[in-house]
């Protein structure tokens, strides 16, 4: 009787199944029937193949971008980042998975695999993250999977698909107030071994940590290998995300591959592909990108000319316009990324002060008059927590 103690294992989530899968174990152990073998043919394939329950840990934290780029590498200074199989506690922002079950076949496009193994497509679940540590040479190990090749020749987080594996690599980056998100990192050819399959690579992205992976066609690889017996193909990626990856308290950034075919489009056993050296940089927000206006009117919706607008901006300097006609007003040249407080002032009435989060120009940020008595609200001191709660608070 054979256990693979290596695959992580996605658990069913009820208890009967459960129960079932223990009194099948007894039966088997029992008549001395293979376990494995029998649990696979019983047990619905929306479960998964069955294997021992690993205990693994993981670093999901999301790297945040203002603080300086985020930076993955194997090198000859870095040989004990991963200490042992499946654990990437020592490894920030970035996690393995096997990808088990994602293709029903050899040959499949990773572009067209855009979801997960695990339930809602969700990550970082304890015990499901995966990599074979402090490997050597490539052409000589044959697991499949994620692997760290830390010594020999070619030093990479390697790739290989087979009948079970797609594997994975997940970045967790978190870009709020930053923008233009750029993704570089190399991939390389490290199996010099008698194996020669087509292999594939993609990168996607999305935005938090459930549902579908999007394309990133500047990083497709069409086939990253170039064996039998040859290795070393190079291939440098740059990508900049897309705009809706800025700004983003959780952005997820994966490089897949999937089980390869050979070059006649038949099942054969793929080869390594090793991917490293990954920044991640990004800029801050810049001025002259958005805009926010709007109209001051009275209780009846009727605009208010001549009245004062003031703004807050993101160095505590007070900006203010008065209205037009039919209590227009408008503020340009204004940093995204940044959370502006803005009031408004008349002799006449008073108004809710709001706080917007810029993101994007906004038009409609009106100011609408509460009552007729005489206020001017106090202008926050600069040197004076600008963040203090308001009356009103918008998101935009």
């Amino acid at each position: 009787m054979k256990f693979n103690s290596r695959r992580p294992h996605v658990a069913a989530a009820n208890l009967p199944t459960r129960l079932i899968s223990a009194f099948l174990i007894a039966l088997c152990l029992a008549a001395g029937t293979d376990l494995l073998s029998e649990l696979d043919r019983v047990i619905p394939t929306s479960i998964g193949k069955f294997s021992t329950i690993q205990r693994t840990s993981a670093n999901s934290t999301y790297a945040t971008l203002a603080s300086g780029n985020l930076s993955f590498s194997v090198n000859a200074g870095n040989v004990n980042q991963i200490s042992s199989n499946d654990n990437w506690s020592g490894v920030p922002s970035v996690e393995g998975y096997y990808g088990q079950g994602l293709t029903a076949t050899h040959g499949v496009d990773p572009r067209t695999v855009l979801g997960t193994e695990f339930t809602g497509n969700a990550l970082a679940q304890s015990g499901d993250t995966q990599v074979n540590a402090n490997k050597g040479n490539p052409s000589a190990y044959n697991a499949g999977g994620v692997t760290e090749f830390d010594t020999g020749t070619f030093l990479a987080i390697g790739f290989q698909g087979n009948v079970q594996s797609n594997p994975y690599l997940v970045f967790y980056l978190n870009t709020t107030n930053r923008q233009n998100v750029t993704i570089s990192y190399t991939v390389m050819d490290i199996d010099g071994g008698n194996n020669n399959a087509v292999t594939p690579l993609a990168l996607q992205y999305r935005v938090g940590n459930s549902g579908l992976f999007s394309n990133l066609p500047g990083g497709y690889i069409a086939d990253a290998t170039q064996g039998p017996n040859i290795s070393g193909l190079t291939n440098n990626i740059s990508v900049q995300l897309p705009a809706a990856a800025s700004n983003q308290p959780q952005v997820q950034v994966r490089v897949i591959t999937t089980n390869a075919a050979s070059t006649d489009g038949s099942s054969t056993p793929d080869e390594w592909v090793g991917v490293n050296n990954f920044v991640f940089s990004s800029v801050g927000p810049s001025a002259g990108e958005a805009e926010l206006s709007g109209r001051v009117v009275d209780e009846l919706g009727r605009g208010i000319s001549g009245a004062e607008v003031t703004l807050l901006d993101e160095l505590g300097i007070p900006r203010t316009v008065r209205t037009r006609a039919f209590g227009h007003y408008k503020f340009t040249n204004l940093s995204v990324g940044f959370s502006y407080i803005m009031w408004a002032s008349n002799k006449r009435y008073v108004f809710d002060t709001h706080v917007v989060d810029l993101v994007d120009s906004v038009s409609d940020i009106d100011f609408v008059a509460l009552g007729g008595s005489t206020h001017v609200p106090p202008q926050p001191d600069r040197g004076a927590d600008v963040t203090s709660p308001p009356t009103a608070k918008s998101k935009y």
